[in-house]
C-alpha cells in the first residue's frame, strides 16, 4: 500500500525534482538580472537565492522612501540603495538619493528593485496571477497611460506584452515589443518578454507581414523576433539565414536564443549525444528566457523514449518560469500527454497504468486552473464537457 501512495506521488516528486535541479540564479551564478524582474514580482523561491549579507546605505535611511534596488558589491555582498528610480534601461538604472545626488549602476549589477506601482498595476498582476489575462492585459494599458516615468511604461509595456503573448495574439504582442520597446530603448532590461514562437500555430501566420518588414531591422531582438515568426512559413530560408548570423552573436543571451530557434527544425531527429550539449547551452541562458529552449528540450527527450526526462524539462516552465504563459501552458499540454500513455507493458488496469493516470489527471488539473486562457485548457474543458476526460490523452488539435 505505501509503495502504491509513493508511485502515485509520481507527479509531485517529479515537481520537487524540478524546483531542486533548477539553481535559480543567473547562469553566469552572478544573478544578473537580464531576465530582471522587479521585486513585486519575485516569488519567495527567487527571494532566497542570494546567500549574500545585504548592506544599507544609512546615508538615504533617514527618509522613509518605498522604492529601493539591491546592487551586487562583489565578494558575496549587496547593498541596499533608497531612493526614487529616475530611469531603468539599458545603460543602467539611475536612482536618485535623499540630498538630491543620483547614483548610476550598471545593469550587470543590479539584483532586484523595488518601484512604485499604482494600484491599477496591482491589481493587474493580481487578475493575471488568477488567469484572468483579458482583463489583466486592459489593467496594465489603463496603467501604462497613467504612468509617468517613461521607464516605467516600459516596464508595463512587458507586462503587456506577455499577455498579448498568452492570448497567442503574436502580432499585438510583437508589435508592442518592437514599437514600444526595443526601438525605445535597444538594450532594454525588459527584453525577457520577447514573444518568440516555439511551436506552430495558425495565428503566427497574422503576423507574417508584420515579420517580414522587422527582418530588415538593424536591431538584432527584432530581427531574431522576426525570424521566429518565419521559420515556419514560405519565407523560411530567410528566416534561417539571419539566424545562423544571430548564433555568431556576441551577445550570448542571443546567440544561444537563435540557436535554440532553429532546434525547432531538427528536435525530431537531434541525436542523444546532442540532447546532453542543448541541456548546458540552456542553463547558460537567463532563467526567463528558459521555458521555450526547455519545452524542445522535452519533445526531443520524449522523442527518444526517454520519458523520465522529458517529463522534467517540460514542467519546468510551468513550476519555474510562468511568467511564459503559452509556452507553460504548452508544455503541460505535452506533459499531460507523456503522462497519460500507460507504458506499453502495462494494461490500463495496471498499477502502473493507474499512477499514469493520476499523473495525468494531476497535470491536466494545474493546466486548467493556472492557465485558464490557453487553447489547450479550452480543450481540456471541452473533453470533461464531453465526458471523455478519461480516457487517458488530450484531443490534440496539430503539431
Amino acid at each position: 500500500m505505501q509503495r502504491r501512495i509513493c508511485k502515485r506521488n509520481a507527479f509531485l516528486g517529479c515537481v520537487i525534482l524540478v524546483l531542486l535541479c533548477e539553481p535559480g540564479a543567473g547562469a553566469d551564478g552572478t544573478g544578473s538580472l537580464s531576465g530582471l524582474q522587479s521585486l513585486s514580482a519575485v516569488s519567495a523561491r527567487d527571494r532566497r537565492v542570494w546567500p549574500v549579507k545585504i548592506e544599507t546605505d544609512q546615508s538615504a535611511v533617514e527618509k522613509a522612501v518605498e522604492e529601493f534596488v539591491e546592487i551586487r558589491a562583489g565578494e558575496g555582498r549587496v547593498q541596499r540603495w533608497r531612493g526614487e528610480i529616475v530611469n531603468f534601461s539599458g545603460t543602467g538604472l539611475i536612482l536618485r538619493l535623499s540630498d538630491g545626488t543620483e547614483k548610476h549602476f550598471p545593469v550587470e549589477r543590479v539584483v532586484s528593485y523595488s518601484p512604485n506601482s499604482s494600484s491599477l498595476y496591482r491589481e493587474a498582476n493580481k487578475r493575471l496571477a488568477e488567469g484572468a489575462v483579458t482583463e489583466a492585459l486592459g489593467l496594465f494599458v489603463r496603467a501604462r497611460t497613467a504612468e509617468s516615468r517613461e521607464w516605467r511604461r516600459r516596464e508595463i509595456t512587458a507586462d503587456i506584452v506577455r499577455c498579448y503573448h498568452a492570448l497567442g495574439d503574436y502580432v499585438r504582442a510583437g508589435e508592442e515589443f518592437v514599437d514600444r520597446l526595443v526601438v525605445l530603448d535597444p538594450q532594454s532590461p525588459f527584453v525577457w518578454c520577447v514573444p518568440l514562437a516555439w511551436f506552430p500555430e495558425e495565428t503566427l501566420a497574422l503576423a507574417e507581414p508584420r515579420a517580414r518588414n522587422w527582418l530588415n531591422s538593424d536591431l538584432a531582438w527584432v530581427q531574431l523576433l522576426a525570424a521566429s515568426y518565419l521559420l515556419d512559413s514560405p519565407a523560411a530560408s530567410q528566416a534561417v539565414t539571419v539566424l545562423d548570423r544571430l548564433r555568431s552573436s556576441t551577445d550570448e543571451t542571443m546567440a544561444i536564443l537563435a540557436s535554440a530557434q532553429l532546434w525547432r527544425r531538427g528536435w525530431q531527429s537531434v541525436q542523444p549525444n546532442q540532447l546532453s550539449q542543448w541541456e548546458n547551452v540552456i542553463e547558460r541562458l537567463p532563467a526567463r528566457l528558459k521555458s521555450g529552449p526547455c519545452y524542445l528540450l522535452g519533445l526531443a527527450w520524449k522523442q527518444q523514449g526517454a520519458f523520465d526526462r522529458a517529463m522534467v524539462w517540460l514542467l519546468r516552465p510551468p513550476f519555474l518560469w510562468p511568467e511564459n504563459r503559452r509556452v507553460a501552458a504548452r508544455s503541460l499540454w505535452e506533459a499531460a500527454e507523456l503522462a497519460g500513455k500507460s507504458p506499453p507493458s502495462s494494461s490500463p488496469d495496471s498499477a502502473a497504468g493507474s499512477d499514469h493516470q493520476h499523473e495525468y489527471q494531476a497535470i491536466v488539473k494545474e493546466l486548467v486552473e493556472r492557465f485558464p486562457e490557453s487553447p489547450w485548457a479550452a480543450q481540456v474543458r471541452a473533453a470533461i464537457r464531453s465526458n471523455s476526460l478519461e480516457s487517458g490523452s488530450p484531443v490534440r488539435d496539430g503539431p
